[in-house]
């Protein structure tokens, strides 16, 4: 059954200040807790150790891969497998890759369990990522930017965070470091907007509601999730601005995402980070408007099976009042019903 709280009553013409929004996650934890275990598709619990498996898409990466891959060799968690794709790198940095993999160390730590895949045609981030993790053994998958690095003790962190509430997707708060590996959260702009994006998820009532005003969770690299919930999904979409906020949207009709308050992500922030580029074109608007409809597609006349999941069946009339605040009343006009 889908949360059901009356707030038909409240005007639309107040402002997100006029809802009381400690009372409302108050109410929201209450039943989130007496639902954890329906809140879910998972069948069983996670395995007390599970396989993590750490997907790595790289492309034009040389000068940070190895960086990349020495964070995973270099996590307290044990039971990983790494499956590295390199999308068609025209800087030699495929030919790096394998060269790295034999090195003696990773053999050790990873055994068998290495997997490298080079792609003979660039088929872009969504189609490397969608090929690691059907290639994938892990009962979880973490993936990670090839130009981005984890703490010692992430995946164990995420591990046993999303076995203790659980969940089948989460991120965790994200630090930002430059080419140097120096923290520049509070010198540099980006740093301090994406900053700004984790810091407003205390200010509605649900992890979902957040990820419908954008990707709080900064980037594909930072999710880690189960291979069933990805299963019940579409995958990375062919979507060259945000194809991680749109695979969290879809993950959101099925589970409640968790958010770990620790900075075990570290986003490299550098010349030629491609949301950059992207932005300059003007893709992300396209983009964005995509998204958007694809998830309201989804909600508007069907029940989602996360029954906290941002919907007119879960949220009656604060799923209206959301639509309004935020100007996406004419994004949800515009959707139709789709079985997906």
């Amino acid at each position: 059954m889908g949360l059901r709280v009356d707030f038909l009553l409240i005007s639309h013409n107040q402002t997100r200040k006029a809802i009381n929004l400690s009372i409302l996650k108050k109410l929201t934890r209450k039943i989130n807790s007496s639902l954890s275990k329906k809140n879910s598709i998972m069948d069983k619990k996670l395995s007390k150790k599970p396989l993590v498996s750490v997907v790595i898409p790289y492309y034009n990466h040389k000068l940070y891969i190895e960086k990349c891959i020495n964070s995973i060799a270099e996590q307290t968690y044990e039971n990983l497998e790494v499956i590295i794709i390199d999308d068609c790198s025209p800087d030699g940095s495929g030919e790096y890759v394998g060269q790295m993999i034999k090195n003696k160390n990773w053999v050790k730590r990873f055994s068998d369990k290495i997997y490298f895949t080079h792609f003979q045609k660039n088929q872009g981030a969504h189609a490397a990522i969608n090929y690691g993790i059907n290639k994938a053994h892990g009962e979880v998958i973490a993936v990670v930017n090839s130009d981005d690095t984890y703490h010692p003790e992430r995946i164990q962190v995420m591990v046993e965070c999303m076995q203790k509430e659980q969940k089948e997707f989460a991120f965790s708060q994200v630090g930002y470091i430059d080419d140097n590996e120096e923290d520049i959260g509070e010198s540099d702009d980006w740093a301090q907007a994406y900053t700004q994006i984790q810091e407003k998820i205390e200010e509605l009532p649900t992890l979902g509601f957040v990820a419908l005003t954008g990707n709080p969770g900064i980037s594909t690299g930072n999710f880690v999730f189960t291979k069933n919930v990805y299963q019940c999904t579409l995958g990375f979409r062919n979507i060259r601005y945000c194809h991680d906020w749109d695979f969290l949207l879809q993950c959101v009709f099925y589970t409640e995402p968790l958010f770990v308050q620790e900075k075990l992500y570290y986003y490299r922030i550098h010349d030629t980070n491609t949301f950059k580029s992207l932005q300059e074109e003007g893709v992300h608007i396209d983009d964005t408007n995509y998204v958007l409809q694809n998830y309201f597609d989804s909600v508007r006349c069907r029940k989602t099976v996360n029954p906290l999941a941002p919907s007119p069946f879960n949220w009656p009339g604060y799923f209206e009042l959301f639509l309004k605040l935020n100007n996406y009343e004419e994004h949800y006009k515009k959707s139709v019903y789709v079985n997906t």
